[in-house]
């Protein structure tokens, strides 16, 4: 089994992962309090009444928020200038999950781009020495608006052995170069390992499943049959063939039952006609009367 550090790129998916993988999430706002780790900034939340998030049909709470510099992942072989590592815990026992976010430098702007920007200067103000905390006043701060909403991928860590759903360097949050340069000075480097075997892409992204208790579909391998089987339904159908009727051997009792009615009436007749004829001189065909019970 190998231990090498996961690399985040198209080119290292093992296969997909749609439900196996569902990632639905509806984070509320919340307050924080930030630790200066030195190596870090870790953001504590408040704790939520309801969990926000689903994955795997199984409840989570966000636990904590980290940023680093520079990111823990390498994303097609190299690092990004920063990553967010959101932190779940499984409301009834079980692996952990973490939600991972590249962060790289851009003149592009975004509401994640602002409430990250506002954490990073707060602890530079507020906490800019390890080991030293703060309380954030940030207003409307919520994750809601930092988790992209975009394709992601996904692996279990050989090390720790929890969930990792990571996003596309594409999908990064763009940060100035100004805060960049301002995170790298309260905290340092810190080349955290991140093992894992096989890396999963879910092209559909978060909040687009919606799963029954129980119901899901495992990760496919590259090599798995994507064929598709189409299943189709048929009511049944009953046809008649008079070829097979008449072969039919109650049918033929039937019919040989009838024919020996018919001609045994038809004999009955001829012999009453001659009767008729001998005795009296005047032939008379017996009427259909006759055949009635108590007639004859």
């Amino acid at each position: 089994m190998t231990t090498q550090n996961i690399n985040i790129s198209k080119q290292n998916i093992s296969g997909k992962c749609d439900l196996k993988c569902s990632y639905n999430f509806k984070y509320t706002e919340t307050n924080l309090v930030a630790k200066n780790n030195g190596v870090s900034i870790a953001l504590t939340p408040d704790t939520n009444k309801i969990p926000p998030v689903t994955y795997n049909n199984q409840k989570y709470n966000v636990s904590s928020i980290t940023i680093v510099s520079p990111s823990i992942h390498t994303f097609n072989g190299a690092t990004a200038n920063a990553e967010i590592i959101i932190g779940h815990n499984p409301v009834q026992g079980g692996s952990a999950l973490n939600v991972c976010i590249p962060i790289t430098t851009s003149s592009n702007s975004s509401n994640a781009s602002n409430l990250i920007t506002q954490v990073i200067q707060s602890v530079s103000s507020s906490a800019p020495a390890s080991g030293e905390t703060a309380n954030l006043a940030i207003n409307g701060f919520t994750l809601q608006d930092i988790v992209p909403n975009k394709p992601f991928y996904s692996y279990t860590g050989t090390s720790d052995n929890a969930d990792y759903i990571v996003f596309d360097i594409t999908n990064a949050v763009p940060l100035s170069s100004a805060t960049i340069a301002t995170l790298q000075k309260i905290i340092k480097p810190y080349p955290l390992p991140t093992p894992g075997n096989q890396l999963f892409f879910n092209a559909s992204g978060p909040n687009t499943t919606k799963i029954g208790e129980g119901i899901y579909i495992s990760c496919k391998p590259t090599g798995s049959s994507e064929e598709e089987t189409a299943v189709t339904y048929n009511k049944n159908v009953t046809t008649y063939d008079f070829t097979d009727i008449t072969n039919n051997s109650t049918f033929k009792l039937i019919m040989q039952i009838i024919i020996g009615c018919l001609l045994f009436i038809a004999i009955f007749m001829v012999v009453s006609y001659g009767y008729s004829y001998i005795v009296t001189g005047n032939a008379k065909m017996p009427t259909l009367e006759q055949f009635k019970i108590g007639s004859i």
